[in-house]
């Protein structure tokens, strides 16, 4: 009888693991929802026509949760920064103006804490940690808001540039409205 009741509690703590455990794994696998996207894209820290306009124009985003699209989205923000570091030590190593100069050289330390920020953003997203991951985002945003708004506010940078520049802080600002509604640990 004992070996019965054994058995059958067992069996009857497996399905109830199989039923949550089958429950939760199922919901990270859901796509972000259109009503999710409304809270992200209505956030304050969104730019709300360019957040839409990202959700529609990649068919890759319709099929990640939230936390793949954070993801995807920092893998994103992380290129650009590279890219954009990379033209900002060039312009660095072309021009002859010792002030522009030294604009850009700034300007690339300030993207060099942003990936540096990127990278440990998807160690956040890893370990289930929204508020750090908040914290990091902010912070890359802050390092490219910082060299737009003191070192470049001098100089004439090229407007694709400032364009770069525009388009990290939008998609951190995409980034912080998911950490806001990523569950927590």
């Amino acid at each position: 009888m004992v070996a019965y009741q054994k058995h059958n509690l067992s069996f009857s703590l497996l399905i109830v693991f199989i039923l949550f455990g089958f429950s939760s794994v199922t919901r990270l696998s859901f796509a972000v929802t259109q009503s999710e996207v409304q809270t992200i894209c209505s956030s304050p820290t969104s730019n709300p026509s360019f957040c839409y306009k990202f959700f529609k124009s990649d068919p890759k985003i319709e099929k990640l949760d939230l936390s793949d699209t954070a993801k995807y989205l920092i893998h994103h923000a992380q290129q650009n920064a590279l890219d954009t570091h990379n033209q900002l030590q060039l312009l660095a190593n072309s021009t002859t103006d010792k002030r522009t100069k030294e604009c850009y050289i700034s300007c690339s330390k300030y993207y060099d804490k942003a990936l540096y920020s990127f990278g440990e953003a998807l160690k956040d997203i890893e370990v289930h940690n929204p508020d750090y991951l908040n914290v990091e985002i902010s912070a890359a945003r802050q390092n490219a808001n910082d060299c737009k708004t003191l070192d470049l506010k001098d100089v004439k940078p090229d407007p694709k540039l400032m364009m770069k520049i525009d388009f990290l802080e939008n998609v951190c600002g995409i980034v912080l409205s998911i950490s806001d509604i990523l569950p927590k640990n």
